[in-house]
């Protein structure tokens, strides 16, 4: 936790000094920081089992509610905001793949097939050209 902690203050300074110089610092930051808590979500999720409705709308209360008063009161863009669509799209991900079979996560292979099929959908919907804007 004390590493999120540090990146958001490299994050916060970044933007505050627009800092362009450590432009590729910051990127491989924010890849850094979402990574970290889209494995707290896969650890709470395998730790927890809770699927539940109320976690659910816990998380997307949590990760949207702050950034949905900002647009409103200042008039800005989502995007700007650009870190929250990232971690709403990556939970979503991670309850998906989590929540699929279920009763699989806690044996040895198929929770490492179901994590290996979603890379390949990953990989399949990003690097494949045309198939993102099929989808």
């Amino acid at each position: 936790e004390e590493w999120k902690g540090w990146m958001q203050f490299l994050f916060l300074i970044y933007h505050y000094f627009h800092a362009k110089e450590v432009y590729n610092s910051i990127r491989v930051f924010i890849s850094c920081y979402v990574w970290m808590t889209g494995f707290g979500n896969f650890s709470f999720f395998y730790i927890k089992r809770d699927f539940g409705f109320v976690r659910f709308w816990q998380m997307m209360w949590r990760l949207n509610f702050l950034v949905f008063w900002l647009i409103m009161v200042h008039g800005n863009t989502f995007i700007l905001y650009y870190i929250n669509p990232l971690h709403t799209f990556y939970f979503l991900m991670v309850y998906v793949a989590m929540y699929i079979f279920s009763s699989c996560n806690h044996d040895k292979y198929p929770v490492r097939w179901k994590l290996a099929v979603l890379a390949l959908v990953i990989f399949f919907v990003w690097d494949i050209p045309g198939v993102f804007q099929f989808v």
